[in-house]
Order: structure tokens, then sequence, then C-alpha cells
């Protein structure tokens, strides 16, 4: 059976993570082609009914099209800490993977940003401060990825807004530096991909 894989954001600044991510995992496959038939993906804006609006999406746009010949895979990327930082109100996770599933999915994984994408982004805080020409800190405080990143950009007199578009920033990123970091959180959609190996191959790239 064919494969559709289908990848759900939230926000313009996961969107744009998560190409990159996808750019990455391509150009660690040997051939530097993924192993499925259809890659889609959307960002799913708004501050209402988040979960009517990406089921609806997903119906009309992939389920309609695919799912007689294709197994479709969904993945969700969110962040845990939704109630506090998410863009969209707190949404019942397992009862849209039941309603995907009931609509043509032949899987539902979740991708979690623990606690929000920020963290990811600050595995390379060099990356950050040479995109923001600050000095690095000695001391950084903050609870979360999204404090921090907040503060560092307020040292260079700028306003960072969760789930908008910061252009620049996630190409100053190096993800090289990340992936190790996140592995467990992305080797599913690794896998699905094609990137079918063990995960410590990107510590030893990186090393290279």
């Amino acid at each position: 059976m064919k494969k559709c894989v289908v990848i759900y954001t939230e926000g313009e600044t996961d969107y744009e993570f998560y190409n990159k991510v996808l750019n990455t995992i391509k150009n660690k496959i040997p051939d530097k082609i993924f192993k499925v038939d259809v890659l889609e993906k959307s960002c799913i804006t708004g501050i209402g009914k988040f979960q009517k609006k990406l089921l609806n999406k997903f119906i009309k746009e992939i389920a309609k099209k695919y799912s007689k010949d294709y197994e479709i895979i969904v993945f969700l990327c969110y962040d845990t800490d939704v109630f506090e930082f998410g863009i969209h109100p707190p949404i019942n996770r397992i009862k849209l993977e039941d309603e995907l599933k009931n609509n043509g999915a032949s899987k539902v994984v979740h991708i979690k940003a623990n606690r929000t994408i920020e963290d990811f982004f600050m595995y390379d805080i060099d990356g950050i401060v040479n995109f923001l020409k600050i000095q690095k800190p000695k001391n950084l405080k903050g609870l979360t990825g999204l404090e921090k990143l907040e503060k560092l950009f307020s040292k260079a007199n700028r306003i960072y807004q969760k789930g908008h578009k910061c252009a620049g920033l996630v190409d100053s990123l190096n993800m090289d530096i990340i992936f190790p970091n996140i592995c467990d959180e992305i080797s599913p959609l690794c896998k699905q991909l094609g990137l079918d190996i063990n995960c410590d191959y990107c510590k030893k790239y990186v090393s290279n």
C-alpha cells in the first residue's frame, strides 16, 4: 500500500521549524529522497475551534483524496504546555486522535515539544545570539525556552511573539546541534520518512 504522511503544526514559527526538520531529515537520507508517496504539511492558524478546523481540513484535503489507496500517517506537532503558552485553547488530543482515525487516518503520532517549541530552539543558543547580534549571557533565567528566548530578544531590544513568524530566527538554528537533543521526539518522523537508523547517527554526524 502507498504511504501518505501528513504533518500539522500550531503557529507559523512551528511550521517553519518543522520545515527545517524535514529538510534536515532528507539530507541525512543517503539518496536524499523521502520513502513516502505523499507528504503534506499544514499550519492550523486562528485562535478558535482548532480541533474542528484540523479535522475538517484533514477530511477535505487528505481523507477524500487518499483514504482508499494509502496508509495515512498523521503527525500532530504541539507544545505540551498548551494551557499557559499555547496559541490555541487547550484541546482534547486523545479525542482528536480518535476522530482522525475514524475518518481515515491509519496512525496518529504526537510530536510533543516539552514544554514549548522554543525549548528546542534553545539547544542552539549560540545560533540565536548570533542572529540577535548580542553577547551570550553567562546566566539566562527562565522556566521554559519561551521565557529564555523572550529575555534574549529583550536584550536585543526586540520582542518575540510566540506563534508568529520571526524572519531569520529558524534559519539561524544549527539542526545538527538540535537533532541529537530532540531524538526521542522526532525519531518516529525520521523512520516514517526513510531515515530508519540508530539515533546515535546524529551524534556521530555532529562529531564529524
